[in-house]
């Protein structure tokens, strides 16, 4: 009886007055319902319950205000876990960003070279627009037209992603000439042929293919109209499908449309999902070298998708896709495979076969340093993850750097004759000229660790500061060198000129910007031919204005 009445007995004033204490979760906001051993929330998501056991019951408003005050501060105290002697310049909590591993475009370099006081801001003026003319009507009645067009094509373009067997393609074009263009996807891949044809040039200057002249007008008119057969090619499963859309993606490169490219490429590797050689079964054989007999249509399949998969990541790197992550399109490895050249005996002239081998030389180093580079790069986000701090990111960078040298000059050295980068520069055709500048590419991947810290001033106080010196001037020695070696190329029309306008606008805001930077050796200029370069294309894409007039202004201000 007494205990029952105990139980009954009304609670203290205090605690009916103030409700017992209950944690609240900053996560979620919600209070805890106290159960034991778990309470409600914890158990239903399987989280840990962690209760105090003390009993807050008892407490006043105000106790109970000043115990959640100093649980913050509590929680202040344990997450900032100072590390004793760490420089300022490699502060362990402030994240190694990406710009801070991999080079950044010249846009976001710019801005933040001003932003440092490392160049001086400009007023800039509204961007020009492009400005065409409509495309006109296109004549196929003379064949003998035709034939110029199909030669620069397979010389100048498809030496440098033979996705196509060239015989057969010129039997196809020329009986579209002779029966009449039509809605076939035969009559969508001549129409694209013809378009790079007339915008096609030696390796030069592509003086007479600007807008206004009759080669652009012509080209135009040939791709406007084979632009309107694409969309049947969605839901064709032949292999001319991703051929078609690749070399749209190819011609919206050479007039500067990256982001309407990007989308040809996309599709056209959608496309290819589909080919038998993809499947597991076929990858193991390939891996397991099984023999097969030699299948063109295979070959086909593979080179397609092979110039696809290289073409929508390379210009995935330059744009800021929104649900695309820039540092899964850079470290994304290549397919384990290689493609196939065709067999000898498919070849059919002398000079088509000379043609034909050159280009697959070239297709494959170049495919060969595409995936060191992405291993590379691969690598180094690895590093990223694993160190806290930038210091400790680039001592452990600066041991890896001498094996990446050795690798890049393994792949150097491992190119055939008529490739070798020992002949002089000015002697490259378009395929050594493009080579070379992949392999500036993989340098200044190497190398931009220590010269983003250089430019940032994270090397003064630095216990390794002439490692890092070091490999930074190295850095800042094959931007200038990447001016060089690209000159000869700075007015050729072709798929990459869009890509070595955006390196070499890297570069030049690099140079100048180690201009004021007393640990940064001098390397000559070149950035006023880089003006040129921005300015002779600046009427076609308006992406380097802001870094051209920037440019400008510094070389104004020097002379």
């Amino acid at each position: 009886m007494e205990s029952t009445e105990r139980s009954a007995r009304p609670a203290p004033r205090g605690t009916a007055a103030y409700q017992r204490r209950r944690a609240v979760c900053r996560a979620r906001r919600t209070k805890c319902d106290n159960l034991k051993p778990s309470c409600s929330f914890c158990l239903k998501t399987g989280a840990k319950c962690i209760q105090s056991p003390v009993d807050f019951s008892s407490f006043d408003p105000a106790s109970l205000k000043i115990l959640e005050r100093l649980d913050d501060l509590e929680q202040l105290v344990r997450g900032q876990n100072v590390i004793p002697g760490e420089p300022e310049e490699f502060n362990a909590f402030d994240p190694i960003q990406v710009g801070m591993v991999l080079p950044v475009s010249a846009d976001e370099l710019l801005a933040k070279l001003v932003s440092q006081g490392r160049l001086p801001p400009v007023d800039i003026a509204s961007p020009r627009l492009n400005t065409y003319t409509s495309p006109g009507s296109f004549d196929l009645e003379e064949p003998s037209r035709v034939r110029p067009l199909l030669d620069r094509f397979f010389e100048y373009v498809h030496v440098k992603n033979p996705i196509l067997d060239e015989t057969h393609t010129r039997h196809v074009v020329q009986a579209t000439v002779v029966n009449g263009i039509d809605w076939s996807a035969e009559s969508c891949l001549s129409l694209l042929i013809l378009a790079l044809g007339s915008i096609a040039t030696p390796f030069g200057v592509s003086f007479n293919t600007r807008p206004g002249s009759t080669e652009y007008a012509q080209a135009r008119s040939y791709f406007c109209a084979a632009e309107k057969r694409l969309g049947l090619l969605l839901t064709n499963d032949q292999v001319i499908a991703p051929q078609c859309l690749f070399l749209a993606g190819v011609f919206l490169m050479c007039t500067f449309q990256p982001h309407k490219a990007w989308r040809c490429f996309v599709q056209s590797l959608a496309c290819c999902q589909q080919f038998p050689f993809l499947t597991p079964e076929s990858q193991r054989q390939y891996h397991d070298q099984v023999a097969r007999d030699h299948d063109p249509a295979v070959d086909l399949q593979q080179a397609i998708y092979w110039s696809a998969w290289k073409s929508e990541r390379e210009i995935r790197g330059h744009l800021h896709l929104q649900d695309f992550s820039e540092q899964h399109s850079m470290t994304n490895l290549y397919p384990s495979f290689f493609p196939t050249p065709p067999s000898v005996r498919t070849i059919s002239a002398d000079t088509t076969h000379q043609r034909e081998e050159m280009s697959w030389y070239f297709y494959l180093s170049e495919i060969s340093l595409r995936r060191l580079s992405s291993r590379i790069a691969a690598e180094m986000f690895e590093l990223q993850q694993k160190h806290k701090s930038r210091r400790s990111f680039l001592m452990a960078m600066a041991d890896l750097v001498p094996s990446f040298e050795e690798q890049t000059l393994d792949w150097i050295r491992s190119l055939p004759a008529s490739l070798s980068f020992d002949a002089p520069i000015s002697q490259d055709d378009v395929c050594r000229f493009v080579l070379r500048g992949h392999a500036v590419n993989t340098y200044e991947m190497i190398y931009w660790p220590f010269v983003s810290a250089l430019l940032d001033s994270s090397l003064h106080k630095s216990p390794h500061n002439e490692t890092f010196v070091l490999l930074a001037n190295k850095g800042i020695e094959n931007h200038a060198y990447r001016l060089r070696v690209n000159k000869q190329g700075f007015y050729h029309r072709h798929h990459g000129t869009y890509y070595m306008m955006a390196s070499c606008a890297r570069s030049a805001l690099v140079l100048s910007a180690c201009r004021s930077i007393p640990e940064a050796g001098s390397m000559g200029s070149g950035v006023e031919e880089v003006v040129g370069l921005l300015d002779y294309w600046s009427n076609e894409t308006p992406d380097f204005d802001r870094v051209r007039m920037h440019l400008q202004h510094l070389e104004y201000l020097r002379d």
